[in-house]
């Protein structure tokens, strides 16, 4: 009996061998997500510290989902919920000089299919002026942490060498009456960068989440031949190297203007007097400009037929870019190139003699964030990441910074969009109160906040403290810049092969 039922075994374990080989997936299905690892998400409802309660529900979506053996679980859209944990406000500015956000995300709700319990906080808020501590809290900004209110403190040690300088403390007040709102206020359409603190367990085995689809597959071997054709980079008016162009738009204009509009991104002003000081107020009350001027660059000689940019409550951080037109077609359709770029703060450079932005060095991921955004809006149709082998893949930029890019292009078909609106003036926001409601309440916190400001930190000791701080600190960005570049620019090979990568894809 034995004897003739081992053939039978030794074929059975055969064919469970081979079934294995074939279908891995289901072989080894994912059943938990690990912890620690990061995804975004976009709120769908205005918060603000000066309204907000303890325990206030928090709702959004998911414009990018946790990975699970390096696949997305989740298709884009599905809800995400969660709740405001800690909440301070600064009122009228006796007790809190600063606000103070922390939300937790704790359940996501996929359509047709139960929740599922997570445990995930905040890490960063995209182009937001706040900054986020380790513990997921956000922390709004003082409002005296400004270029005048710097100057005045330095003003303020004169008084005690010469009395009759008391003046010049007026004189300061009424030169510079601007006061950046300190309370937290984001509005709908925020988007934010959570990390997951635990993991959490999928219930039954996940299939991948649906993707942007592909094009066909003759259509792939064409774009690949056609973006080789297509130039590199831009360049600025004085004829120095500008943006990568590593996007390209097949769709009429009406589609991409359409587009880009339920992203949530806006138009730039052109530069004028009026648009100056408008940068200058943006600047003295650490806000943004919604519609910042964009420098002009050329594409084989052409200056760019639009230019579209994001922004949140931060003059210093915003994405942009500029679009080309191309007299090339596909299928009857115009090509639009562009180059995406995100600017991560901004300050005088001594060396340009000039306020300059500097830009993120990850331009690949400045092209996902593009093609997520209008992915979100539903706009697009199919996508394509081209590869372009010969494309370098470490660069710098006009403002020196380091580059780096897989060299591909992202080809996106559009479509008529068919999801939301994000918009900074949204209908949803009106009803939140962001700040006190009258001219005298916001006038009586910041007399309030300057006078705390003024007799903690105008004097010797602590201006010797600050510049002692500000030397050290300087020091430890410089170490971290030149730390940083060692680790992203390893010697780069003769024949570099870009890593062509998309996380909206299905990887191949």
């Amino acid at each position: 009996m034995t004897a003739t039922t081992a053939p039978w075994k030794t074929v059975f374990a055969l064919l469970l061998f081979s079934f294995w080989l074939i279908c891995p997936r289901w072989a080894a299905a994912c059943d938990q997500v690990p912890a620690g690892q990061t995804f975004r998400i976009r709120l769908l409802q205005p918060i603000a510290s000066y309204s907000a309660k303890k325990y206030n529900r928090v709702v959004g979506i998911l414009t990018e989902s946790p990975q699970c053996d390096g696949q997305p679980i989740f298709p884009i859209g599905t809800g995400i919920e969660g709740q405001i944990k800690e909440v301070h406000k600064v009122g009228f500015g006796f007790h809190h000089e600063t606000a103070e956000l922390k939300i937790e995300f704790e359940r996501i709700t996929p359509n047709g299919a139960p929740p599922v319990d997570i445990s995930a906080r905040v890490v960063e808020v995209d182009n937001a002026r706040e900054r986020v501590g380790d513990d997921g809290t956000i922390h709004g900004i003082r409002s005296t942490d400004t270029f005048q209110d710097h100057v005045s403190l330095r003003l303020l040690q004169i008084p005690a060498w010469d009395p009759d300088t008391f003046w010049i403390l007026s004189a300061r007040k009424a030169a510079f009456p601007v006061s950046p709102e300190p309370e937290i206020f984001f509005p709908r359409g925020t988007d934010m960068s959570l990390e997951l603190a635990a993991s959490f367990q999928l219930a039954d085995e996940i299939e991948p989440a649906p993707a942007n689809r592909e094009f066909e597959d003759w259509e792939q071997d064409v774009l690949n031949d056609k973006v080789l054709s297509l130039p590199e980079r831009a360049t600025t008016q004085k004829g120095r190297s500008g943006d990568i162009v590593n996007l390209a738009f097949i769709g009429s204009s009406q589609q991409l203007q359409t587009a880009f509009h339920a992203a949530g991104w806006v138009g730039s002003d052109v530069v004028s007097t009026k648009s100056v000081f408008r940068s200058l107020r943006a600047v003295f009350s650490l806000n943004s400009y919604s519609r910042l001027p964009i420098s002009k660059e050329l594409l084989d000689g052409k200056t760019s037929d639009a230019s579209w940019q994001k922004s949140l409550d931060s003059f210093s951080k915003r994405d942009h870019l500029r679009i080309w037109s191309r007299t090339e077609t596909w299928a009857g359709q115009p090509i639009w190139l562009s180059g995406s770029i995100h600017e991560r703060g901004a300050g005088l450079s001594p060396r340009k003699r000039r306020f300059v932005h500097y830009l993120d060095s990850n331009l690949d991921e400045e092209r996902e964030k593009v093609l997520r955004d209008l992915t979100v809006a539903g706009c697009v149709d199919a996508v394509h990441i081209a590869p372009r082998p010969t494309a370098p893949h470490y660069l710098r930029s006009p403002t020196g910074d380091n580059l780096r890019t897989d060299g591909a292009i992202a080809v996106i078909r559009l479509k008529d969009c068919n999801g939301p609106v994000f918009a900074k003036s949204s209908a949803g926001d009106s009803g939140v109160v962001y700040r006190p409601t009258t001219k005298f309440k916001r006038y009586l916190r910041t007399q309030v906040l300057t006078f705390r400001s003024d007799l903690w930190r105008s004097n010797a000791p602590y201006t010797a403290f600050e510049l002692v701080h500000g030397a050290v600190g300087v020091i430890h960005r410089r170490h971290a810049r030149e730390l940083a570049l060692k680790q992203q620019l390893p010697p780069q090979p003769e024949n570099p092969k870009p890593i062509v990568q998309s996380t909206l894809l299905p990887s191949r």
